[in-house]
């Protein structure tokens, strides 16, 4: 601690109260600036569809190449480049005709330019079914979330409403995949478009091609990567090492592997591994996949169990009520109590490596409707080789895409966020974690709790959970972050301070783990998992786990489909042979 003089005191808590106040002006200018955004954006939509209209009474209902005047013109008075007025006309159009609640957003300046883009592009092809049921809960989330988070949770509530049409939308994308060069100044920029199997299999490739030198090249990473991708383009086994040591046995005679299977993680619940719902899974350094690539994945590789509790979250947090005669509203289960339990989870290596969690069968209060449940990871098991799986009831083809199953719209990151804020407005007691002294309500450290470093099983638990890095708009991958003690470790005394286990850990990248190691800003985790970050400018944003997708499964759609033998009586009476019946669609 520094003794600061009452004068220089005073002038630093000035300095600071003046620092807030400039803040506020940013957030304020900043909601401006998108109101004019949405503005510039609308009339770009209104001046195409004028355009449009015209071109096609002008050429008799021939549509090809109509309002494309509009859209050169916009280029041309904008300054700018013809792709840009593209995607500025094309969102025009598109919050016009098909996305009014995001078009409101967008007017109250409450979402910006950047984040309103990614909902386009995510909704693009979605039947109006659906795009009525998300898209509320889409700009909830949108609020709240940076684009790049904000495209996997939306990504991820396609799959859970439709998972038909998430499907077979990324079949169609698949068909789309690409690969271009463009001059970026001096450089050259090229870029691949790939399936999200194929992506994380190439970098893999590349960082190993990168390994085949020693610890003393002189090269930096970026630089061995770029190399390491040229040679792979090459047909080359290794790399020739720069470290001009006399040797050194790297000097790219390293031969890499033949054509392979990819090398992936995927975690996804037990039922949809078995086909009886249709959760997003989490492929690992990617984000939220539909179900039929995780299965695809799935039965060519290692399976690996994940013990995991599953989390009633409104229970958890208190945001129900609890106790004998509480009333939980209109419709409301009146069995209130910990709804909590047990699942199994998988993991694939080889083709992948899928941890396959449980999922959760909760029965929430009538005034949170389908609260999803979070899952806690408690352990692993052995790996297996992947057994056989049954046939999915969720189809995969263009051809069999469905209508979205009637309801309520599954619940997002958006609508959890907001009730995790108003349950810490409720009551401030939760501002201090559910374990403020770190030890995970246990009444004795288990093995390894009082060594800085965790174990193996630990670390892998904690990545798992967090996908990514746990600061609110951060998307470094969880393989790439540092874990950190969300109550600090104590190297004096161990037992006092936070011990090394799952809830008193978590993932973040060397960037915040330095700010929140500085003390810049704090973290506190609360059930299941949610970290609630604070800074010293009195912000409060929260962060949730993104390595398991949130459930928010209905008990009745967890009917397997089992082909029947049926047999045919002859007219005589006498039975005939047996034969396979067909397969039958699914029961809903």
């Amino acid at each position: 601690m520094f003794d600061i003089g009452g004068g220089v005191g005073a002038a630093l808590a000035d300095a600071v109260v003046g620092d807030a106040a400039r803040f506020v002006e940013l957030s304020v200018l900043a909601r401006v600036e998108n109101v004019c955004a949405a503005r510039k954006v609308l009339l770009a939509g209104e001046l195409t569809l004028s355009a449009l209209e015209r071109d096609v009474r002008l050429r008799g209902g021939d549509v090809r190449d109509c309002g494309n005047e509009a859209i050169a013109e916009v280029s041309t008075r904008l300054g700018c480049s013809h792709t840009m007025a593209s995607h500025f006309c094309d969102l025009g159009v598109d919050l016009r005709l098909r996305l009014p609640v995001t078009r409101a957003a967008f007017l109250a300046g409450d979402v910006d330019y950047a984040r309103v883009w990614r909902i386009h592009c995510e909704t693009t092809g979605l039947s109006a079914e659906t795009v009525a049921l998300l898209e509320a809960e889409i700009v909830a989330a949108a609020r709240g979330l940076a684009p790049a988070a904000l495209g996997r949770e939306i990504r991820a509530l396609i799959v859970r409403a439709s998972p038909q049409e998430a499907a077979s939308d990324r079949e169609v994308a698949e068909a789309e995949c690409r690969v271009r060069v463009r001059p970026v100044g001096p450089l050259s920029e090229f870029t691949a478009v790939l399936s999200a199997e194929q992506g994380r299999a190439a970098w893999q490739l590349v960082c190993e091609m990168a390994e085949t030198v020693c610890g003393k090249d002189r090269r930096g990473r970026q630089a061995l990567l770029v190399d390491a991708f040229v040679a792979l383009l090459h047909g080359e086994g290794g790399l020739a090492c720069t470290c001009e040591t006399e040797g050194c046995p790297r000097v790219g005679g390293v031969s890499m592997p033949s054509r392979r299977k990819s090398l992936v993680q995927i975690t996804v619940d037990v039922a949809t591994l078995l086909g009886l719902t249709a959760s997003p899974a989490f492929l690992e350094g990617h984000g939220p996949v539909d179900p039929g690539l995780a299965r695809m994945l799935a039965e060519d590789g290692t399976w690996q169990a994940m013990l995991t509790e599953l989390l009633d979250l409104a229970t958890e947090l208190g945001l129900t009520p609890t106790g004998p005669g509480a009333d939980t509203g209109p419709g409301a289960d009146t069995d209130t109590g910990a709804d909590t339990e047990t699942g199994v989870g998988v993991g694939v290596g080889g083709s992948g490596e899928l941890d396959v969690g449980g999922s959760e069968l909760d029965d929430p209060s009538g005034w949170l409707p389908r609260r999803p449940g979070l899952q806690v990871f408690r352990g692993r098991g052995a790996r297996h080789r992947a057994g056989r799986l049954p046939q999915p009831l969720f189809p995969s083809s263009w051809w069999d895409r469905r209508r979205p199953r009637p309801g309520l719209p599954p619940v997002g990151a958006g609508t959890a966020i907001g009730d995790v804020l108003r349950a810490l407005d409720a009551d401030p007691v939760l501002r201090g974690g559910q374990f403020p002294d770190g030890h995970g309500g246990l009444p004795r450290p288990p093995g390894g709790a009082l060594s800085y470093r965790p174990d193996a099983s630990t670390a892998r638990m904690v990545r798992t959970r967090d996908g990514r890095c746990r600061f609110p708009g951060c998307s470094m991958p969880a393989a790439r972050c540092q874990l950190d003690h969300i109550v600090p470790f104590s190297h004096r005394d161990p037992i006092a301070g936070g011990w090394t286990i799952t809830s008193n850990l978590q993932c973040l990248c060397q960037f915040h783990h330095n700010l929140k190691t500085m003390g810049r800003t704090t973290a506190v985790m609360l059930a299941g998992g949610i970290v609630v970050w604070s800074s010293s400018y009195g912000t409060t944003t929260i962060s949730l786990p993104g390595g398991v997708a949130m459930t928010d499964l209905d008990p009745d759609t967890l009917v397997p489909h089992i082909p029947r033998r049926r047999h045919r009586l002859p007219r005589n009476g006498t039975h005939a042979d047996t034969t396979d019946d067909i397969d039958e669609p699914p029961p809903f």
